[in-house]
């Protein structure tokens, strides 16, 4: 699965990496990669599509939400031989780029969830939004929420990013939101959600957040991408409500961390934490078990812009994950790279051009033919394949922020 980011923090990132001296770990300055030859897909309507909430599809599809005001939810997914938009949410008074698709209320079916970030009305400068609320979308649903929350008093800068996962190991999911410069925890009571677990406040702004197991031992760490020190930062939950202090990977340079997600990206059978940022990279670290560190492993070369969307997966369908980078900026591009057991380490094998900058992207296998395909947030939503070159599938230009599950 993979997220999203929010657009409006461009020109903040772009400060920061003029700002900055390039100290420590940085890309090596070559030309990578080729261009393929892209497919023009044709452009489907974007307007509301009012038949019933159908989730119970065959395991893999495309929620998004957007980044502006009376935003919608949309569902995409592939059915009858294409992709197609299947359901739309009613609009919402402010944004809905903190999307998930998963079991939220652990009782066997899955649900969406969005945090509306409403516009502030009413003109106070401290407050930028309205409001926070979940909403909570069931199966059947032809647009209305089944749940709302009340306002959760994220007022500043509003939730950023949002997964349904088991963040405590308790075989249970919990919401998990990154609102501002920390993240809470909320999980389903069967009336409402409670809040379970609030972090630190860090220092500089959180961008994203994923669960998985990022040490591999058996249990599930918490991962953030941060600004400004290069470097995620991995919570792991100590049982009986305790959360264990946060370690931060070893860092490459003071940058904008805008994606961290847990993955076996060398098909080692272990997981290591792929990411990327204003660094304009691909890096992944690896756990050391030895010291309870997290090493850099990779570092690509300059891919020329920001790589705001990371995921892994079978894109080829030889069986062995590949890792997806997609950049923003100078450079608008999907790369693929593959890990080379014979080299012992990541060769780029293909990139596309987008006419617009990624926001976000993620794998899966979207129409059960095996292997994984990429749905891509940027101006819109895209569908990638690769076979055996990047083309493109599919666009809906209504949407841009995706989770896929």
């Amino acid at each position: 699965m993979g997220k999203v980011r929010n657009p409006r923090f461009l020109g903040l990132v772009s400060v920061f990496a003029l700002a900055f001296v390039f100290i420590g770990f940085h890309c090596l300055q070559a030309q990578v990669g080729t261009k393929a030859k892209k497919v023009k897909p044709v452009e489907p309507s974007c307007l509301p599509v009012s038949d019933p909430l159908e989730l119970s599809h065959y395991g893999v599809q495309i929620v998004s939400g957007s980044y502006v005001a009376d935003s919608k939810v949309y569902l995409i997914k592939y059915v009858n031989g294409a992709y197609e938009n299947t359901w739309t949410s009613d609009p919402h008074q402010g944004s809905t780029y903190a999307t998930s698709i998963g079991d939220v209320d652990n009782d066997g079916f899955k649900e969406i969830t969005t945090v509306v970030n409403a516009k502030n009305t009413r003109g106070s400068p401290s407050q930028r939004y309205e409001y926070q609320k979940i909403f909570v979308y069931e199966e059947g649903s032809t647009g209305e929420p089944a749940y709302v929350s009340p306002d959760l008093g994220y007022s500043l800068n509003g939730v950023r990013d949002s997964i349904i996962a088991d963040a405590d190991n308790d075989f249970l999911s919990e919401l998990v939101l990154v609102e501002d410069k920390h993240i809470e925890i909320y999980e389903w009571t069967g009336t409402g959600f409670a809040h379970l677990w609030s972090s630190p406040d860090y220092p500089y702004f959180i961008w994203s957040v994923d669960v998985g197991d990022a040490d591999n031992d058996g249990a599930n760490e918490v991962v953030l991408a941060p600004f400004n020190v290069g470097s995620p930062i991995v919570y792991e939950y100590l049982g009986n409500g305790e959360w264990g202090e946060p370690i931060f990977a070893e860092s490459m340079g003071p940058f904008n961390i805008d994606q961290a997600k847990v993955r076996d990206a060398d098909n080692d059978g272990d997981n290591e934490i792929v990411g990327g940022g204003t660094g304009n990279c691909l890096v992944i670290w690896e756990y050391n078990a030895t010291d309870n560190t997290y090493d850099i492993d990779f570092l690509s070369k300059d891919l020329g812009g920001y790589t705001q969307g990371i995921d892994v997966g079978n894109v080829d369908g030889d069986t062995e994950n590949e890792v997806i980078a997609g950049t923003a900026g100078d450079v608008d591009k999907i790369y693929v790279f593959k890990y080379i057991d014979t080299a012992g380490t990541y060769e780029l094998i293909d990139s596309i051009s987008l006419d617009a900058g990624v926001n976000g992207l993620a794998t899966g296998d979207l129409d059960g033919d095996g292997k994984d395909e990429i749905a891509v947030g940027s101006s819109g939503i895209s569908v990638l394949e690769y076979a055996p070159a990047l083309k493109e599938l599919y666009s809906l230009p209504c949407a841009g922020y995706i989770e896929v599950d």
